[in-house]
């Protein structure tokens, strides 16, 4: 894990390649939505949540206006907003980022690709917090059956729903 300045460091580069995109293909180009979302992510990293929405939220409307609001990047986007949601306490609108970008990245891809895993895990977590942890056991049990079949059982990603299923108990 990289540390707070390595973190502000890759912020700044990121907002300068940003500025130099935004010059080069236009504001709107789905490239600067996609940087948009790193910067988001950075953002999240470091606890700059308020900006971190501000950023993902642009890239989900820049993603929606290019792409389409049922593209796997405006997903992905919905996704880490979901996150960032949960990680301010905002349950029920973490849940229907999750529950979203689930319905896209599912209607794109089918019902078992890593990127449903990767939704379905982070639904599982919510739903873990709202005290549901029948859906939350059900949710990791499908996460897992993906990431095992695709990623193999001792991929990290595999290893971590892993142990959040036996922590469910």
């Amino acid at each position: 894990m990289a540390s707070s300045a390595e973190l502000r460091e890759q912020r700044a580069a990121m907002e300068l390649s940003l500025e130099h995109l935004q010059r080069e293909r236009g504001p709107d180009h789905p490239e600067v939505a996609t940087a948009l979302r790193d910067l988001g992510r950075i953002a999240h990293e470091l606890g700059d949540m308020e900006d971190a929405q501000a950023l993902l939220r642009r890239a989900i409307a820049l993603h929606t206006v290019a792409l389409g609001a049922e593209d796997p990047e405006t997903a992905t986007d919905i996704n880490h907003l979901g996150l960032v949601l949960h990680d301010i306490g905002d349950m029920d609108a973490a849940h229907n980022a999750f529950e979203r970008a689930l319905a896209i990245d599912e209607a794109h891809f089918g019902n078992n690709h890593v990127n449903v895993a990767r939704d379905v895990n982070n639904l599982a977590g919510v739903l873990r917090d709202m005290g549901d942890n029948y859906s939350a056991r059900i949710a990791l049990q499908w996460s897992l059956r993906i990431y095992v079949e695709k990623l193999g059982e001792d991929h990290t990603t595999t290893k971590s729903v892993s142990r959040n299923l036996r922590l469910l108990g």
